[in-house]
């Protein structure tokens, strides 16, 4: 299943990418991925034009878990779309069910990651990683992606010369991205947990419990509410599992009374 997981974000990391090379953003639940312009200092103080990718948390999610992040405006005349089932499961011939349900049971992993305060690493392939460290939220991107993203031919000299900019490539331990927790870091879409400064030390597999989708049997598109609605389903099945329980309990006591 981790491995069907892991095959189903890689192509939807796929199908981001191409939208955004195309200057389009990309709901894909739990955020917006989008390319804003940016202007980066070079040399004596000279100002380069620049497009560069960001990640925006969706509010409610920002709300919810309280998390912060940068406040980046996403320009208003952006063209926006959804992530594609058909096309992401067209690419690696899944079944589209499968798709939608593994990209919904990551994103629900991924809420309860949010919910216990855990460190979290979501590796999106072929663009980069987005981390949540201490509720702060950061997003860094592979160089290769940051040189094909930008139409401006700029992209080089503000990596080379502008701190700021070199802020946001994906330098494992030397950036934003360095792990402050002693706890095991939530690794997504691997499902598993790494223990910081053991670089030797195996992942662990988290297997995904095999509940009842709590979004129901009907296919739909992703919405920006779903990582925290399925968090508050999931808690209010297992209090009504619960309640079940104390019931035929009760039950039983009173029948051998």
């Amino acid at each position: 299943m981790v491995g069907q997981i892991c095959k189903v974000w890689a192509s939807a990391s796929k199908y981001i990418r191409r939208q955004l090379l195309q200057k389009r953003a990309v709901e894909i639940g739990v955020g917006t991925f989008a390319v804003v312009p940016a202007r980066a200092t070079v040399g004596e103080d000279k100002a380069l034009p620049v497009e560069r990718p960001v990640f925006q948390p969706c509010r409610m999610l920002k709300t919810f878990y309280k998390l912060k992040c940068a406040k980046t405006k996403i320009p208003d005349e952006t063209p926006s779309v959804q992530l594609d089932f058909e096309q992401i499961a067209a690419d690696i011939h899944f079944r589209r069910e499968i798709v939608e349900a593994c990209i919904h049971e990551t994103l629900l992993f991924f809420a309860g990651a949010l919910r216990d305060k855990k460190e979290v690493e979501f590796s999106f392939k072929g663009i980069g990683i987005l981390a949540v460290r201490r509720k702060a939220v950061s997003m860094t991107f592979l160089d290769d992606f940051l040189l094909d993203l930008d139409a401006t031919g700029n992209m080089l000299a503000a990596l080379l010369e502008d701190s700021r900019m070199r802020a946001i490539v994906a330098f494992p331990g030397k950036n934003d991205f360095a792990r402050l927790s002693q706890d095991g870091v939530i690794t997504l879409p691997r499902l598993a947990v790494e223990t910081p400064h053991q670089a030797s030390a195996p992942a662990i597999s988290l297997k995904p419990r095999r509940e009842p989708a709590p979004w129901g049997g009907g296919a739909r598109r992703v919405s920006v509410l779903d990582p925290v609605f399925l968090a508050q389903r999931r808690v209010s099945l297992a209090r009504q599992l619960a309640k079940q329980g104390e019931r035929a309990k009760a039950k039983e006591a009173g029948r051998a009374r």
